[in-house]
């Protein structure tokens, strides 16, 4: 027997990077054989760890294509049959569909499906019927789904998208929480001038940041009206862009020229891994978009005691306390993002009292250690109901090293720490 093999599977390659490299890490530490798979990129990300897990690469697009998409679907599938893994996690819609579907046909017994997003909400008519039976044949397939709040849940099933025995919040929720000791403004106090000179932004700027993808869902185009609305009223006032286009969901072009050409505008367009300095340089985090499953931005910018503007949409919902951690506006209403930046940009005594609430309360409901322990929990219990079903599964009792080369047939590179080769590109 060897250890007990699990596969993490998200689209994008950050979602592995920046956002599962502790669970990773935790899953090793306890006896687990960790393989994960996501599109191509990760070794382009600015302070890419080196994780002791095999990572492998499929292309996976975001939005439907159907061709590509058969195509990364059998890649998924002849993988999972070289791995033959116990148990099968995946993030984000796409990986979501096709992790589902591979997974089942190559027999793997426990199949997870984290619901992180509601795309289903911000789409056009025909759009949206696609996704719901996408997202309906996914969570049927999976034999379990989690969601990373509590609103999520709420729509999930009164969508009738998923039955409500099978889908379920890990504690407060999250994917993965927020590392509070790794994201604190006591450790990165002294990060914020380095981190604003090195994007350019005077010292003694008032700063509102965006994190995110550059993308219309996330409200950019708002966030555009709401900035010149502002810029004349506050001279000191910078904007702070920090994330990527994608040409699946691309921006207006004039509007991101105008952006660009403005001197007060600060972008940065690395896929950043180390992101404590990124929110040390900020005094408003602002997240204007239309739909979310749980914002980690706004988690991340709690734990630094940056007070966030969000949108009341589901998701968001879960993370602010509005008054109180941050502020909540209607989504697609510049005007009123505008006045909250205002509100927080004229009263710096309650920006503070904010950020301090913000901390207080992402340490209490969403800290890491909290959701992974959730996490591996809920991976023992499956594993061991597979086993209890006559499934042939790995135990944890046995410490057998990983044999070198695992998963190499097929023309498939594979190893420790480091990128799988291209078979599958």
């Amino acid at each position: 027997m060897t250890k007990p093999r699990i596969v993490l599977i998200a689209t994008a390659p950050e979602a592995i990077v920046v956002f599962l490299s502790e669970q990773i890490r935790l899953l090793i530490a306890k006896g687990y054989e960790v393989h994960t798979i996501s599109s191509p990129g990760v070794e382009r990300m600015v302070g890419f760890p080196s994780l002791e897990s095999y990572h492998h690469e499929i292309v996976m697009r975001r939005p439907m294509r159907p061709l590509a998409d058969a195509i990364a679907l059998y890649r998924l599938w002849r993988l999972l049959l070289e791995v033959r893994p116990d148990l099968v996690h995946t993030h984000t819609p796409k990986a979501g569909l096709l992790g589902m579907i591979a997974s089942t046909f190559a027999g793997v017994p426990s199949r997870i499906y984290t619901i992180n997003g509601l795309p289903i909400l911000v789409q056009r008519f025909w759009s949206r019927v696609v996704l719901g039976i996408t997202e309906r044949l996914a969570c049927a397939l999976a034999t379990e789904v989690l969601c990373v709040s509590r609103s999520a849940r709420r729509i999930l099933i009164g969508s009738g998208l998923c039955a409500s025995r099978k889908c379920r919040v890990l504690g407060d929720g999250g994917s993965h929480g927020v590392d509070t000791l790794k994201f604190s403004p006591a450790v990165h106090g002294t990060s914020r001038a380095a981190s604003r000179k090195r994007y350019g932004i005077p010292e003694d700027a008032l700063v509102i940041g965006y994190i995110g993808r550059i993308v219309p869902a996330k409200g950019i185009n708002e966030l555009a009206l709401a900035w010149q609305m502002l810029r004349e009223k506050f001279p000191e006032l910078r904007l702070f862009l920090c994330g990527y286009c994608e040409p699946d969901h691309p921006m207006n072009s004039d509007l991101l020229e105008t952006l660009r050409r403005d001197s007060r505008v600060h972008f940065t367009s690395d896929r950043v891994a180390d992101m404590p300095p990124i929110f040390a340089a900020l005094d408003i985090n602002v997240l204007p978009t239309y739909c979310e499953g749980l914002p980690n931005v706004v988690l991340e910018a709690s734990a630094m005691s940056v007070p966030t503007i969000a949108t009341r949409v589901p998701g968001c919902v879960d993370t602010i306390r509005d008054g109180v951690t941050g502020l909540l506006v209607n989504p697609k209403d510049p005007t009123a993002l505008a006045r909250a930046v205002q509100f927080l940009v004229e009263n710096p005594a309650c920006r503070e009292r904010m950020g301090i609430a913000a901390r207080r309360f992402v340490s209490r409901r969403f800290p890491e250690d909290r959701i992974s322990a959730l996490l591996l929990k809920k991976y023992h219990d499956l594993l061991e109901a597979a086993r209890r079903n006559g499934r042939p599964t790995a135990s944890l009792a046995d410490n057998t090293p990983i044999a070198a080369g695992v998963g190499a047939r097929h023309s498939h590179e594979t190893r420790k720490g480091g990128i799988v080769g291209n078979a599958h590109n």
